[in-house]
C-alpha cells in the first residue's frame, strides 16, 4: 500500500494568553496520500488555519509528529527546514497581505527558484504566468495593478515554482466573487491533474470543497470529528455538527426546502478543554457517555465519526 506523503500524528498547538492557556489545535491526527485532494472544514476559530501552519512550521507545534515524505518537520534543525521547503508550499487566504507590494509579478515568481537554487532562465516564470491563465504582460505589474483574481493566480503560481508535492491551499477564493471563485477551483484542480500534486484545502466553504476535494476532514473546537469520502460524509453525515454545518449550504433553488440544524449556544471557548465530545453543551442529543472521551467509530469505506450516534447506526433527526 502506498505511504501517506503526510501523516500528522496527535498534534496540540497552545498559546498563551495572560494567564489563560488558549487550546487551538488538541490531538490532530490523519493522513494524505500523493495525489489526494482533502478538505479541511469547519466554522472560523475551529483551528483549521493554525493547524495549517504548525504543519508548514510556520508557528511551532507543542506537541505531536508532522511526517512529511518519511522526514519528522518537528526534529528538523531551521537549515534542514529550508532545504525542504521546496517541497511544501502554501497559498494564503489573502494575497494582498501575502504578496510584497514592491516586488513586480516577475520578481515574486523569480525569488522562490532563485532561494533554492532553481533560477536558470526566463522561461520558468513564462510558464508558470501560462499555467495559471495569466497574461505575460502581467509580469511588469506591481501588485496594486492586479485585481483580486489575479493576485491569487500570482500567489498559486508562486505556490508551484518550486514544483512542491503538496500544497496548504487556506481559503485560497473566500476573498473573491463567486464568478471567480470558479475560475479559481478550475484552475486548482487542473494543476492538481497536470502537476500530481497533493492539497490540503482549507474551507468554511462546503460546497466549494465538494468539487475539489475526494475527502473531506470536520474540525470543531480544535479536533477532528468526522472524516471519510466527501460524497459519503455529504451524504450521510454521522456527527451532529457535521450535520449542522451541511444543512447550513444555501440551495440555490428558492423551491426546495431543507431541514435546518442549529445547534444551541455559542462555541465554547477554547481556553478550557472538556475530556468528552466538544459539541456536549450544544448538542440535543447528549447523554452521559458523550462527557467521557469518544473514539472515532468506523462507518465502512474511510468513513469515521466521533460521535455515539455513529457507533449505534443512527442518524440524528
Amino acid at each position: 500500500m502506498t505511504e501517506p506523503l503526510l501523516r500528522v500524528q496527535d498534534l496540540h498547538k497552545h498559546y498563551r494568553e495572560g494567564p489563560h492557556t488558549i487550546h487551538a489545535v488538541n490531538g490532530v491526527s490523519f493522513d494524505i496520500y500523493p495525489g489526494e485532494a482533502v478538505g479541511l472544514v469547519g466554522e472560523s476559530g475551529c483551528g483549521k488555519t493554525t493547524t495549517a501552519r504548525c504543519i508548514m512550521r510556520l508557528d511551532e507545534p507543542t506537541s505531536g509528529q508532522i511526517l512529511f515524505d518519511g522526514k519528522d518537520l518537528t526534529a528538523l534543525t531551521a537549515r534542514q527546514l529550508r532545504a525542504q521547503r521546496r517541497f511544501f508550499q502554501m497559498v494564503f487566504q489573502d494575497p494582498s497581505e501575502s504578496l510584497n507590494p514592491r516586488f513586480t509579478v516577475r520578481r515574486t515568481l523569480r525569488e522562490p527558484l532563485v532561494l533554492h537554487g532553481l533560477y536558470r532562465d526566463e522561461a520558468q516564470i513564462q510558464e508558470a504566468v501560462d499555467h495559471v491563465n495569466l497574461e505575460r504582460e502581467h509580469l511588469r505589474r506591481l501588485q496594486h495593478q492586479l485585481s483580486g483574481g489575479q493576485k491569487q493566480r500570482v500567489g498559486v503560481a508562486r505556490a508551484i515554482m518550486t514544483g512542491p508535492k503538496f500544497v496548504v491551499l487556506d481559503e485560497p477564493t473566500s476573498s473573491l466573487d463567486m464568478s471567480l471563485r470558479i475560475h479559481v477551483i478550475a484552475l486548482l484542480r487542473r494543476l492538481q491533474r497536470e502537476l500530481n500534486m497533493t492539497y490540503l484545502f482549507i474551507s468554511h466553504d462546503l460546497s466549494t470543497v465538494r468539487h475539489l476535494c475526494g475527502r473531506i476532514l470536520v474540525m470543531y473546537l480544535g479536533r477532528i470529528v468526522e472524516t471519510g469520502p466527501t460524497e459519503a460524509v455529504f451524504a450521510r453525515p454521522r456527527h451532529v455538527y457535521t450535520r449542522a454545518l451541511l444543512s447550513a449550504i444555501p440551495i440555490p433553488d428558492p423551491s426546495v426546502r431543507r431541514e435546518r440544524i442549529l445547534l444551541e449556544g455559542e462555541t465554547p471557548s477554547a481556553r478550557e478543554i472538556k475530556p468528552g465530545c466538544g459539541l456536549q453543551d450544544r448538542c440535543a442529543f447528549v447523554a452521559d457517555e458523550c462527557l467521557q472521551p469518544v473514539p472515532f467509530y468506523d462507518l465502512g469505506h474511510g468513513h469515521q465519526a466521533a460521535c455515539r450516534l455513529a457507533k449505534e447506526g443512527v442518524a440524528p433527526s
